[in-house]
């Protein structure tokens, strides 16, 4: 089989050990995820060698050693260059961490792993993680407090929590948070078919190090776009100074819609030291009403989330819709195939939109199912 990922059984010489073989850096942090919630060992090769900067990067290191600090047994051999990696995942043990994370990623990017590995733990997740809260390419963490683990709740995380101790923009990072999560024996099946109508929007306007002026202009000009979609909008003001500021000045807007039957919608940026206040609002409210317009019960952005979680229920089928698939989301797919020889089924559905000014529009959606492979949590302490 050609292609980036290359699935392969190759036989160590002790053991008669089967590892997924795999090249390249692309879906990382999924390898792992599905590595650990399986028990099957992987072998990444190939990672970044033929840039100028070989092998892993210093946040990928960061997000290994935090997974050694979360679990009992795990082990992991780079060779010299850093570009093959040999990972055998241990038990998922949880408990109290506290993790200084690389500054040249958001911890969304550390925090998007927990999410997915905080059920199937031996103990309840009480993580602290230190470095930048906002930044680009990966969820900030008010997206991740108000979203992200809406979704967890619903299947089945109710204690699950983010606390914001600092905000810390990149590059210079100052920022802490506290995410704690229960944990769960087996995963109920999922039928989120219906979108139901938005009834509000929230969201969070942030920022640290910068005139309290910025907020309002960013909360003026979002709710001039989003009135015209729906009158409740109320997005929370921000402003932060001092030791909870963290170490550089920045500014942020997250958004999110909920509906009726609790599917919440989401888009959060964060602002370059180019970007006006304005525009960061106008660029988010479009990216959000443009996420509701393609439709489905979940975000592109947390895809994977509940994909995982109904490939791991028990057997039952679980449906779910979905909007245009993510590349992420696709990578996933194949990848749960691999680890869990899972198969999701997808049918293609027309829907009403909901579009702005109260207007309907029709649209498609992908309803994708499957049946559980029947995952039980053997890490989980019984007291």
């Amino acid at each position: 089989m050609k292609g980036f990922f290359i699935y392969l059984h190759m036989l160590s010489f002790q053991g008669m050990t089967k590892y997924l073989k795999f090249k390249g850096d692309g879906e990382f942090r999924q390898i792992l995820i599905l590595s650990l919630l399986s028990g099957k060992p992987v072998v990444i090769e190939e990672i970044r060698h033929l840039e100028d900067e070989l092998g892993l990067t210093e946040h990928e290191v960061s997000l290994l050693k935090l997974i050694d600090e979360l679990t009992n047994g795990t082990k992991t051999k780079l060779n010299e260059t850093g570009t093959r990696l040999v990972f055998s995942p241990g038990f998922i043990i949880g408990g109290e961490v506290t993790h200084d994370c690389s500054l040249a990623v958001p911890l969304g990017y550390y925090l998007e792993v927990l999410v997915c590995l905080a059920a199937f733990s031996k103990k309840k997740f009480n993580i602290t993680l230190r470095g930048v809260t906002h930044g680009q390419g990966h969820p900030n963490v008010d997206t991740l407090k108000h979203v992200t683990l809406s979704y967890c709740k619903r299947l089945g995380l109710h204690s699950a929590e983010l606390t914001i101790n600092k905000r810390g923009y990149a590059p210079g990072g100052g920022g802490e948070v506290l995410f704690s999560c229960n944990t769960l024996k087996v995963v109920k099946p999922i039928k989120w078919l219906d979108s139901g109508k938005i009834k509000r929007i929230r969201g969070v306007a942030s920022c640290s190090r910068m005139s309290p002026a910025t907020n309002p202009r960013v909360i003026d000009k979002a709710r001039g776009v989003l009135n015209d979609f729906i009158p409740d909008v109320y997005i929370y003001n921000e402003h932060l100074k001092g030791a909870q500021s963290g170490n550089s000045p920045g500014n942020s807007l997250t958004l999110y819609t909920e509906s009726t039957t609790d599917v919440t919608i989401c888009c959060d940026n964060t602002a370059t030291s180019q970007t006006l206040p304005e525009d960061l609002a106008l660029t988010t409210t479009h990216q959000l009403l443009d996420a509701v317009h393609a439709g489905g019960c979940v975000d592109s952005s947390h895809q994977y989330l509940v994909l995982l979680y109904m490939a791991l229920t028990q057997h039952n089928v679980s449906s779910v819709r979905l909007g245009p698939l993510t590349p992420f989301t696709i990578a996933f797919l194949r990848n749960l195939k691999l680890f869990f020889g899972i198969v999701f089924k997808i049918k293609v559905d027309k829907i009403d939109v909901e579009e702005p000014g109260n207007r309907k529009g029709l649209g498609s959606t992908l309803v994708l199912s499957c049946l559980g492979v029947g995952f039980e949590n053997m890490n989980r302490s019984m007291t």
